[in-house]
């Protein structure tokens, strides 16, 4: 961790609150390469600055208010959020990868007995038409593509005898 000041001197104070603040972000389990915090003061208002990398990954945060600890207080919050956010992405991408690798690939073919797959043929409709198609039984079913929309739907027949849309 390299400490500089820009019109300022860093006292062992600075560096010991520093250093204390920074150890929160120990609790993230990451390791940081470089850790470089620039401190200056302009007139009244006191500027932090601090650049660090993880893994390759530049985090950088810069914050001024009037009083030197509050500015780095406020600089080790915003350094955290980003690399919390960090670790959240690593964390939840890495998740997703090995939650797919966990099931196992069942083929098509070893499908329960109990299961009939249909592949009916899809037809490009108005659905006027696919109304006029669809059976008089309760519970028939009739699979078109609209005309008007292009999109896939499916007609039902209720047992009240009402059509009813399926848009998926």
């Amino acid at each position: 961790m390299k400490i500089t000041g820009r019109h300022l001197v860093i006292t062992p104070a600075l560096k010991r609150h520093i250093r204390e603040k920074f150890e929160r972000l120990d609790r993230y389990g990451v390791l940081l390469d470089r850790m470089q915090i620039t401190l200056g003061v302009n007139k009244l208002q006191h500027t932090a600055e601090a650049l660090c990398s993880v893994n390759r990954k530049q985090f950088q945060a810069k914050t001024s208010t009037r009083e030197m600890y509050m500015t780095i207080d406020q600089l080790v919050d915003r350094l955290e959020t980003q690399i919390r956010k960090y670790k959240e992405r690593r964390t939840e991408h890495k998740g997703k990868k090995s939650a797919a690798r966990r099931v196992p690939f069942v083929p098509p073919d070893s499908v329960e007995q109990d299961i009939e797959v249909v592949r009916p043929k899809v037809s490009v409709l108005s659905r006027a038409a696919a109304s006029s198609r669809l059976d008089d039984l309760p519970g028939s079913i009739m699979v078109f593509t609209c005309a008007e929309s292009g999109k896939l739907q499916i007609l039902r027949r209720a047992e009240s005898g009402k059509i009813v849309l399926i848009d998926p």
